[in-house]
């Protein structure tokens, strides 16, 4: 049984909406022009594009990868060993923008993740993320059984 959990956007909220605009504007202008094609594609891939780890319990095998254009899955499979662990770690991400105005917008994000130790502290492999600890320690508590 294979599940699929999204993580975050590759380039962000801020990307992510221009790319989706982008997109839009792309297939409106379509058929007036094909060099609308160029706005169709960077859109895609700024607005689409998304990080997510794969996970097939029945073949023991973990992927964390990033999504193309919402379709086209890349990194490898981590076959998963038993020397290997399963922990929580807080993730803090501050997207920043400025406005026309000159002014600096952040937008901070936290959450919680469900992290594969894989080895070395270094490696790790983020699994799932949560809101709260609390849904986190269920979740490991769960898996680690």
């Amino acid at each position: 049984m294979k599940t699929t959990f999204k993580l975050d956007k590759t380039f962000g909220p801020v990307a992510s909406v221009a790319g989706i605009v982008l997109f839009a504007s792309g297939l409106i202008l379509f058929w007036f022009s094909l060099s609308a094609l160029i706005n169709i594609l960077l859109g895609a891939f700024l607005g689409f594009t998304f990080s997510c780890t794969e996970i097939d319990f029945d073949e023991k095998k973990v992927r964390h990868s990033d999504v193309l254009f919402g379709i086209v899955k890349t990194g490898k499979w981590v076959d998963i060993k038993p020397e290997m662990k399963i922990g929580i770690l807080k993730s803090r991400k501050t997207w920043r923008t400025f406005s026309r105005g000159n002014r600096e917008l952040e937008s901070p994000m936290e959450d919680h993740r469900l992290v594969l130790f894989a080895g070395a502290r270094k490696n790790r492999i983020p699994l799932k993320k949560f809101d709260s600890t609390e849904e986190a320690r269920i979740e490991q508590d769960e898996w680690c059984r």
